[in-house]
């Protein structure tokens, strides 16, 4: 596999509040979007991520991944798309 997802968490911080957290690890759901587009590009939503972890709150999306064996840090707003490539 050439894009291998180490780490994936999107959520958000209710009303900006970091004892409010509210996110999910989507580890999975990130690989499997992954593996299944076609120049690995993937849009960062309720959809492709497998739920909302903050109903009513823009999410952010955060993730460590392995790009052909190189370890690069992603990260972008809900709504938005990253070429893991």
């Amino acid at each position: 596999m050439a894009v291998n997802v180490l780490f994936a968490v999107y959520g958000a911080l209710r009303d900006g509040n970091q004892d409010r957290t509210e996110a999910a690890s989507v580890i999975g759901p990130l690989q499997r979007a992954i593996d299944s587009r076609v120049g690995e590009v993937v849009r960062i939503d309720n959809t492709t991520m497998g739920r909302d972890p903050a109903p009513g709150v823009t999410k952010h999306f955060g993730a460590l991944v392995d790009v052909h064996g190189t370890r690069r840090a992603f990260a972008c707003q809900e709504g938005q798309t990253i070429d893991f490539t």
